[in-house]
This record gives C-alpha cells, sequence and structure tokens, in this order.
C-alpha cells in the first residue's frame, strides 16, 4: 500500500512489460492506455477497493494469460458480469488460461466463457453465482472452484456437458445449494479426476440414480461431507462401475 491513486497514461509505452502486480491499492482507475501492454502476460488487480469501474483495457490486452481480479467486492454485479463477459470475447480469449475472480459480487457467469479453451484454472469461489451456463466439452480447466455460491444444479449442453473433463484434477463445488449431484461426468472416462467436491449442499442424491441414467465417475476421492439429507449410501457409484479409491 503506497498512496498511488492513478497510473499514467504513457505506461502503454512499456511495450516489454511482462508482469503488472496491482494489490491492496487506493488507485481508482487504469488508463485505457493499459490496453498497449502488447508483452504482458501476468496481470493482478487485488483488492483496490477505491475502483468502482471494471477497467475494459484489460479485455484488449493482447498476451494476457493469467488475471487475478479477487477481492474486488465494490463492484457491482452488473460491472464485474461485464468486465469478465469483455475478456471472454477479448483481445486475449484464446490464450487465456488462468482467471482468479473469488471475493467478489459476481451473480451469473457469462455465456461467453466458452471461448475460452484454453482456460486451465477459474476460480470464482465466494460470489454469489446462483446461473451458470455450460462451458462445454472444449474448456477443460485442471482446476475448477466454485466455492460458496448459490448454485442448485450445473446446466449441461445439448451433449451433456457442464465442461471438459480429460484434465480435471480439482474439481470444488463446495457450500452452495445443490440438490443432487450433478450427472455431468462418466465412469467410462479414459481420465481419473483427483478430487471432486460437494462438502456442505443441500444433496440428497444423484441424478439419474432412480431411472439408471447415472454414468458414473472416475475420481481418487469423491467428497459428500455436511449434506445431511443424504440419508443413503450411493450405491449407484457401485452399479456404474465408477472408480472411485475414496468417499467421504
Amino acid at each position: 500500500r503506497n498512496g498511488l491513486k492513478s497510473l499514467p497514461a504513457e505506461i502503454g509505452n512499456l511495450k516489454k512489460l511482462t508482469y503488472l502486480f496491482i494489490a491492496n491499492s487506493e488507485i481508482k482507475s487504469l488508463p485505457a492506455e493499459i490496453a498497449n501492454l502488447e508483452s504482458c502476460t501476468d496481470l493482478e488487480l487485488y483488492n483496490c477497493p477505491n475502483m468502482t469501474s471494471f477497467p475494459m483495457g484489460l479485455a484488449q490486452m493482447p498476451e494476457l494469460i493469467t488475471i487475478n481480479i479477487s477481492n474486488n467486492a465494490q463492484w457491482s454485479a452488473e460491472e464485474i458480469y461485464k468486465g469478465l463477459d469483455a475478456l471472454a470475447c477479448g483481445a486475449a480469449k484464446d490464450k487465456l488460461q488462468i482467471i482468479y475472480a473469488r471475493q467478489n459480487r459476481l451473480e451469473e457467469l457469462p455465456q461467453s466463457f466458452s471461448n475460452l479453451k484454453k482456460l486451465g484454472l477459474l476460480d470464482l469461489a465466494y460470489n454469489k453465482i446462483s446461473k451458470i451456463h455450460p462451458l462445454g466439452k472444449s474448456v477443460a480447466p485442471v482446476q475448477l472452484y466454485l466455492d460458496n455460491n448459490l448454485l442448485e444444479s450445473l446446466p449441461t449442453d445439448a451433449d451433456g456437458y457442464f465442461c471438459g473433463y480429460d484434465d480435471v484434477e480439482t474439481f470444488s463445488v463446495r457450500y452452495n445449494r445443490l440438490k443432487k449431484v450433478p450427472n455431468i461426468f462418466s465412469a467410462k472416462s479414459r481420465f481419473t479426476m483427483t478430487s471432486v467436491d460437494f462438502t456442505g449442499n443441500d444433496i440428497d442424491g444423484f441424478e439419474g440414480a432412480d431411472d439408471g441414467t447415472f454414468k458414473g465417475l472416475r475420481a481418487n476421492t469423491i467428497t459428500l461431507a455436511v449434506n445431511p439429507k443424504m440419508t443413503k449410501y450411493p450405491k449407484c457409484l457401485a452399479e456404474t462401475n465408477s472408480y472411485v479409491e475414496y468417499i467421504i
């Protein structure tokens, strides 16, 4: 924290700047010329409570790989939605790999996130997300964190995908309002997820378990702790030949 409240437009002249980190700052705005940082791959804009508008110039930065815009709860739901939608449609949509947007006020994940084919880590924990669109098979994050939101279900696209699962290690939807374990995985997958975590929801069973359409899953660990409505052991895991090493 240094009292800096703005950056000069001339920052756009730093054509070879690769990292720009601004955290716990009194800064109020970023100049539009931020879009001219043509070599910048990593940008952090963390906990800047005086910045009331999302800096839309970020969406025009052409080489962004990692962006951290966490802990900016002063942005309204509409403002953070507008900013994330611009990023997912922006100059670096084919390059973005890591997005941290924890502890904001996001209520809906933009449908445009299906553009982010290189996305490897998406962290949207501690928002207010109640509406989410399928990412689609082509978006296969290694780590996905949707913890502490307001989700009641995870929707799928016409092909039955919420997202791609070939590279998933961590799939975490802790402390939401899910009614069922979503039927979005498959026991026939060639890949085994490391951790699937549904702790602290309103889960009372598995989608498709009653009618035999549950597809199963492959995971080293699946966690169903703190779901008091679940009164029966999930035998559908055995019935679908699911591969699970540990059930918590």
